[in-house]
Parts: C-alpha cells; sequence; structure tokens
C-alpha cells in the first residue's frame, strides 16, 4: 500500500509499443516503450505537482534501463535511486526503480494542457505474462492547496518476441578483422563468411534441401575456409520453439554468393541425376523427383510437381496446377490453377486462382485467394480469471436472463492489452407514459479480439439486492480452421488484473424516514406557493401518495 491510501484525480491511459512489450532472447535484447496519457476527469479541474512511476527492480527489463520523456517543457523528469518499497509505502520486500516527473512552476499545477508521460525500456525482461507491482504516485489536488500523495497500480503485459531473421549476408574474410562488408562476388576458392541477425534457437544452412547441412549450431556467424568453385546459393534455416503451442516454428534467408572464374560447365545437358542450371527454365511440364534449384526464376506453362524441395531465388509463375512439398520461392509465386503447398515458404507475394491448401506454409508477401477461406476453429467455453491466448482469436460473453419475472442484474466484463469492455444482462423495468411499470428481460453480449501469446480476461458482477442472477457463459473461438479452443487458449489464473474499474454492484434503497421527511417538505413548499395552509384531510391524503413515490 503507499503512504497516502487515496485514489488518483487524474486519468491515465497506459499504452505500450509494441503491444504488448516483447520478452527478450538469450541471442536478442528486446526494447519497448510504455506512453502514459494523463487527462483530468471531463468537467473536473485537477491540480498536480508530481508524478511518480515506480518499477520492480529486475521485473521489466533485465537490466533496469529506463529513459523517461515527456512531450512538454512545463514539466522536467529524471530517474531516481533504486529504493525498498518499504520505504515508499509500497510492497515489502520488492526493490524499485522511481521515474520523477514534476512541473516546473506553481502556474502549471492545473492541468488544462496534454500531458503525456513516456519510458523507454531497454532489454525488456525475459518473463512471460503479466508484470504487476506497478505503481503511479499522484501528488495532487482538487484545488490549489492540500496536495497529497495518492497511489494508482497498474500491471504490463510481456508477450512472445516476434521471430526474425535479417541480413542474410557473404563478405570477404579475414581473421584479424571480425567485422566484415557485404560483397556478392569472389574468387574461385577464396574464403569468405557469411553471417546474420535473428533471435532463433538453433540456425542451420544448407545449399539443397534435404542435405546434410554445412552448419548447425546457435552463433551468428559461419566461414566458407575452402571458397566455392561455382555460383552457389546457400539458404539459412532459422527455428524455435513456441512454448505456448509446443511447436517449432521456421524462417528462411537465402543469399547468392557469385564466383567470377568458377570452374567450366557445359551450356547445356540431359542427366538421369541433378541438373544445375545458372539460367532460367522455361517449359510446359516441370516434375521433380529429388530437389531442384532455379537461381534465375521460372516460368510453366503446364503443371509443376516437386516431390523434394523446389528451391527457386527468383520469381516462379505458373499456368497449370502447382504442388510442393519443402519448396522455397524467395520472389512472387502465381499459380494459374490449383496449388497444394507442404512444409513451403514464399518469400513474395502468394497468389492462387483455384483451389489451395497450405500445410506449414510461410508467407512472407501478401496472400491472395479468388475462392473461400477457412479462418474460424472451434470455440472452447472458459470461466472466469486471466488466460493466455496461444493462437489469435475473439471472446465472446453472454449474460441472459435467469427465465424469472424476479430481480436480476448482472454485469459482465473482459479485456486485453489495455482496454476493456463490458455487458449488463438480466432482467429490467421500464415505464410507459400513464407510468404503468413493465418488467422484461434484457439479454446482452460482448465480442473482442486477443492477439497470439497475449493475456486476456473476464469477469462478472452482480447486483446485490437481486432475487436470482442472471446466467453467464464465455467462449474462446480461435482463428485457424484446423485450431481447437483447448489446444489455443490456457487459464492462468482465477483472478483478473488488479486496478480494473469494476461496475457499482448496486445502490442502497431509499428508506421509509427519508421519504416521509421529503413529502413532508413538498406539502410545505406548495402551501407557500398558494400562500395558504392546505387543510388537515386533504394534507394526509397528500403525504400518504407522496410516500408511495
Amino acid at each position: 500500500m503507499s503512504r497516502a491510501d487515496l485514489p488518483v484525480l487524474l486519468n491515465y491511459s497506459v499504452l505500450t509499443s509494441p503491444s504488448p512489450l516483447q520478452a527478450s532472447t538469450q541471442t536478442s535484447s528486446a526494447s519497448g516503450t510504455i506512453t502514459l496519457v494523463v487527462a483530468p476527469p471531463s468537467g473536473k479541474e485537477v491540480y498536480c505537482q508530481e508524478i511518480d512511476l515506480y518499477i520492480p527492480s529486475g521485473a521489466l527489463s533485465r537490466k533496469d534501463i529506463f529513459y523517461p520523456g515527456v512531450n512538454t517543457d512545463k514539466w522536467q523528469y529524471a530517474v531516481g535511486k533504486i529504493v525498498e518499497g518499504a520505504e515508499v509505502g509500497l510492497a515489502v520486500g520488492i526493490s524499485y526503480i522511481p521515474l520523477k516527473f514534476t512541473a516546473k512552476s506553481s502556474q502549471d499545477y492545473l492541468i488544462n494542457y496534454p500531458l503525456i508521460l513516456t519510458v523507454g525500456v531497454g532489454s525488456v525482461s525475459a518473463a512471460l505474462g503479466d508484470i504487476r507491482n506497478l505503481h503511479i504516485l499522484e501528488t495532487s489536488s482538487s484545488f490549489s492547496g492540500d496536495y497529497q500523495q495518492r497511489d494508482l497500480p497498474f500491471s504490463l503485459t510481456i508477450g512472445l518476441p516476434e521471430f526474425y531473421v535479417r541480413n542474410f549476408v557473404a563478405g570477404a574474410y579475414d581473421s584479424s578483422k571480425p567485422d566484415i562488408v557485404p560483397g556478392g562476388s569472389f574468387a574461385n576458392g577464396q574464403a569468405f563468411k557469411l553471417s546474420w541477425e535473428g533471435n532463433a534457437s538453433q540456425y542451420q544452412i544448407v545449399t539443397t534441401a534435404g542435405s546434410a547441412p554445412l552448419y548447425s549450431g546457435t552463433d551468428n556467424s559461419f566461414v566458407v575456409t575452402k571458397g566455392l568453385s561455382q555460383t552457389t546459393t546457400f539458404i539459412l534455416i532459422a527455428s524455435r520453439t513456441d512454448g505456448v503451442r509446443g511447436e517449432t516454428l521456421y524462417v528462411y534467408e537465402a543469399v547468392t554468393v557469385h564466383i567470377t572464374n568458377p570452374d567450366e560447365t557445359p551450356n547445356t545437358l540431359s542427366a538421369a541425376g541433378n541438373i544445375t542450371t545458372a539460367a532460367g527454365l522455361n517449359g510446359k511440364t516441370l516434375q521433380v523427383s529429388g530437389s531442384a534449384s532455379l537461381k534465375g526464376g521460372a516460368e510453366v506453362t503446364g503443371q509443376i510437381n516437386a516431390n523434394g524441395a523446389l528451391n527457386v531465388t527468383g520469381p516462379l509463375n505458373v499456368t497449370g496446377t502447382s504442388t510442393l512439398s519443402g519448396g522455397t520461392v524467395t520472389g512472387p509465386f502465381t499459380v494459374q490453377g490449383a496449388a497444394s503447398l507442404g512444409s513451403s515458404s514464399v518469400q513474395g507475394a502468394l497468389s492462387v486462382g483455384g483451389a489451395s491448401t497450405l500445410s506449414d506454409t510461410t508467407v512472407k508477401g501478401a496472400l491472395s485467394a479468388a475462392g473461400s477461406v477457412g479462418m474460424i476453429g472451434y470455440y472452447k467455453r472458459i470461466g472466469t480469471g486471466t488466460h493466455v491466448a496461444g493462437t489469435d482469436g475473439f471472446v465472446i460473453g453472454y449474460v441472459y436472463l435467469p427465465w424469472k419475472q424476479v430481480l436480476s442484474v448482472g454485469w459482465i466484463y473482459g479485456g486485453t492489452d489495455g482496454y476493456m469492455i463490458q455487458a449488463t444482462g438480466g432482467n429490467t423495468g421500464g415505464f410507459t407514459s400513464d407510468w404503468t411499470k413493465y418488467n422484461y428481460s434484457n439479454p446482452n453480449s460482448f465480442m473482442f479480439p486477443v492477439r497470439r501469446g497475449a493475456s486476456y480476461w473476464v469477469g462478472e458482477t452482480f447486483f446485490k439486492d437481486n432475487q436470482a442472477n442472471p446466467t453467464t457463459v464465455y467462449y474462446f473461438v480461435p482463428s485457424g480452421s484446423g485450431s481447437s479452443g483447448g489446444e489455443a487458449t490456457v487459464q492462468i489464473s482465477n483472478e483478473i488484473p488488479d486496478g480494473i474499474v469494476l461496475p457499482h454492484g448496486g445502490l442502497e434503497k431509499t428508506n421509509g424516514a427519508e421519504r416521509a421527511e421529503r413529502a413532508e417538505y413538498l406539502t410545505r413548499l406548495l402551501e407557500e406557493i398558494l400562500e395558504k395552509p392546505i387543510g388537515e384531510d386533504k394534507k394526509k391524503a397528500l403525504l400518504d401518495v407522496l410516500g408511495t413515490l
């Protein structure tokens, strides 16, 4: 608890970029930004001297690297030294990094201008899920004086890092100079170095899909000490295990190393084994039972069937049907007929005119489908509390009456990524123009999207004077026609995050004494308006009627 257990007067919108913050890995240090949009409640004045942000040490940033900022020169900021929570009235046993934002002049205490506080976060923590025990300590008042410190606890979410591999290049190798200058051409037998950036847990380099890797490990570089005798395309296979879904993800990159004086090869060749050509491949039908590497792209006016791996570093255009297993296309891939792709990677756009079946296929560019698309999986019924989504999906909540004409009101609510929605349902009442009372049902629902790897929550509250609580139900509907709700979402807590403003549970009814006092006051007011007393009989009848309202 804070030293002053008072609610804050200002409104705060807490945003992160990326949303949620992405966790660091062993090979990649992630960064992000926290943004606090500060504003007074509508129609109210708030004076504020200082806003302090307390972040648990080591929980959000592995190295406690923070870069504060503010959008106006009316405020200044500083990063304080680490303090124990007990010293500042916060949680005992937790060390905090204080980030202090203060107004420069008392003339700027009245918050009637845009105020946006930012905190850059370096070396984001590798722990996934909600980071709690963050606090905003606000020194404020509703008038210019009597400033008190007020506490707003909140939490942030750290999600799975985006899986990436980039800058796969070749450069001249010099053992005395670890850095390389990227280049595309080398002499026959000249040593060179392949290097790349990424956050995968495992890398492999091959020249032909399905062949034994030239390199396998966790480093971000590999030296080809004996050089090459012919121009060759190297394929980098990066892999990482998805801890949420328990499957291995792959990203592919390719680089072509040109040899200026290669070993002589014939212009044309017919062979029962493998064929390698530096030019394009044109024909009506292409059938490959082994592996094929097309470095100049391919135009196929018939059909293309590849039972092995097909690697195309240029565009691939097929006017017939296309069946690939383990193919890699670094340019655009256009199929006029049907397409069936298994364990394939398309670096450019994929356009299919007929029916298409994609199995473990990665498309880096645009995906265009002329026919129907199946994207929704099987729903899973979930309970209230906090969950983690294993895939993109939608959360649906439904609150409906208990099929009785009784007092029954309830609220359902949920949220993710810093926002919240809610719905009210059960039974409700109304009046006609002659004040005839009616009771009728009021079912309602909500739906909101959830990103893969993000946490989300659902909860419910009921009117405290209900005769019967309304019925509620919640579902998670995953994206992906092959997904099931049981695989796509996991409940991690029966609780909802701290700091959520819940719907009001009910108002106290006016007691009989209060109604009688107000009725008496109204009769006296009528006598003053009429400028004469009301007879006792009429006054008693009037009080009886007013007492029933």
